[in-house]
């Protein structure tokens, strides 16, 4: 190079030039359009949740045996400190229990008992044995029914002292500061069923005054551009709709569109528990057809904040706008029978239920 030769200075103008020069993308401008759920969605207030490792069903079971023997150790609570002594309603539960299992048993041996009676004669004894046997397993499943309906007639007429109802919170005010999510998980479902219900369910909260205690996340596993886009479109009218009442507060409705579909539903709830979980005291998990009160929402969240120990509790379903024959039959039965078999499960089960998997605070 020369000296005084700045040459290489219009070369590097040349470059600077060509990198300045505006180069067309696919690549959206939007932040609506590159991130959708920055839109729908409120900001992310990210916690952890650790998962606990399901340890089989044999194990478990293995482990409670050993546990009752006294030849195994006690599950530890999240504190390291061993579990505490029964509580009043466990003891009653393990006395519900043993005299369940005692009816049914003795109902079972009675009924094999008098159909071993009046069978015939058979050639063949393993014939004669394996219907009796038969009749047994058969007679047994109906005697655990009826014996559950039978304590749920018992508790209509005397009630039960250890179980939650409604009555007990009926006259509590309703905690400011337990915000609740009602959270319905979705995947290519119905969307004008799945938002008729919502919209029911959000205008009945809000008639009792409580809304700005309850938010709503639609958490869409759909992977259909159409279903997409009409829930999407669905979310939109929604919220416009309950905008029309200026002067009665409204639930705020959230709408998520997962783009990683990992583990389905519960992967699902899981991922929301994450992202918004810390910002809520209890959530409500409702399936895609699920219509609750208002009245029926504060009233759990009232029985939550009355009960601090409880871990879930869930609502009594029942079948609603049924078509077909079938279904009606169902809907039907439901009514006449659900409330006995509902209060002879709770009856014998007590705070150590199954999980419905909706319907229910969390």
């Amino acid at each position: 190079m020369k000296p005084n030769d700045f040459s290489h200075f219009a070369a590097l103008d040349d470059v600077v030039a060509q990198a300045s020069t505006p180069v067309a993308s696919s690549r959206s401008t939007l932040r609506e359009e590159r991130h959708p759920n920055a839109v729908t969605a409120p900001p992310v207030n990210r916690g952890s949740m650790t998962p606990r490792p399901w340890r089989g069903f044999w194990n478990s079971l293995g482990t409670a045996a050993l546990v009752k023997l006294g030849a195994g150790k006690a599950e530890r609570n999240v504190e390291g400190k061993a579990p505490a002594a029964d509580l009043p309603w466990q003891r009653a539960a393990k006395q519900r229990r043993l005299a369940f299992l005692m009816l049914t048993l003795l109902s079972t041996v009675i009924a094999s008992t008098l159909f071993a009676g009046v069978q015939p004669d058979y050639d063949n004894v393993w014939l004669e044995y394996g219907q009796i046997g038969l009749y047994g397993l058969l007679s047994g499943w109906v005697v655990t029914g009826f014996v559950t309906a039978m304590m749920g007639f018992y508790v209509s007429v005397r009630g039960d002292k250890h179980s939650l109802s409604v009555k007990q919170v009926a006259g509590h005010a309703m905690n400011a500061e337990a915000r609740t999510a009602i959270i319905m998980p979705i995947c290519n479902e119905d969307v004008a069923t799945v938002f008729a219900g919502l919209r029911a369910t959000c205008e009945s909260v809000a008639s009792t005054g409580h809304a700005k205690q309850f938010d709503v996340f639609v958490l869409s596993d759909s992977y259909a551009p159409e279903t997409a886009a009409a829930e999407r479109a669905a979310w939109e009218d929604l919220r416009a709709a309950l905008a029309e009442s200026p002067n009665q507060p409204q639930v705020e409705v959230y709408y998520r569109l997962r783009t990683r579909r990992t583990h389905r539903k519960a992967g699902n709830v899981a991922d929301f528990c994450r992202r918004w979980g810390k910002d809520y005291r209890y959530m409500v998990v409702l399936d895609a057809d699920s219509v609750m009160s208002g009245d029926c929402l504060t009233s759990m969240v009232k029985l939550m904040e009355a009960h601090p120990t409880a871990g879930i509790i869930q609502t009594a379903t029942q079948a609603i706008g049924h078509v077909t024959l079938h279904a009606r039959a169902q809907q039907f039965a439901s009514r006449v029978t659900g409330r006995l078999f509902t209060l002879g499960m709770q009856f014998w089960q007590l705070g150590e239920s199954h999980y419905w998997g909706h319907n229910a605070i969390i």
